[in-house]
């Protein structure tokens, strides 16, 4: 007689009860989950169905850990290229600062991306308003 644990059964059952619209595997789990005598070929049915079950829980998680590994990789770049262009920004103002010529090489790539479009309408009030408060 194949082994059922009887554990999950039943949260499978729950759950797919739950379901508007189960499938016909898992109206076939409820059917024979919730059946009182069930024969050794019921048995057998049903433990082929909870280990695909199982498989499928599996695959659901390992999709789930790989798609937030990926996340967090790309999360992790985006963070590296944000804090790139902070500190490049911050140098190329200081730089400005210390130095006429690269104050008038920066106002000038500063004016060339506003008016050439490489700014959004949107980002553009925010970035004049930072250049005239300096």
């Amino acid at each position: 007689m194949a082994s059922i644990n009887e554990d999950y059964l039943d949260d499978l059952v729950k759950r797919f009860k739950g379901f508007k619209s189960p499938n016909d595997t898992q109206k076939l789990i409820i059917l024979l989950g919730e059946k009182d005598n069930r024969s050794s070929d019921d048995n057998r049915k049903l433990s082929v169905l909870l280990n695909a079950e199982k498989k499928a829980d599996q695959l659901v998680k390992a999709r789930g850990d790989a798609r937030r590994l990926i996340d967090a990789e790309k999360s992790k770049a985006r963070k590296t290229q944000s804090r790139c262009k902070i500190i490049l920004q911050s140098a190329f103002e200081k730089m400005a600062a210390e130095n006429h010529e690269s104050k008038r090489a920066l106002s000038e790539l500063t004016r060339k991306a506003l008016d050439e479009n490489y700014v959004s309408d949107r980002d553009k009030d925010i970035i004049i308003e930072y250049i005239n408060s300096k």
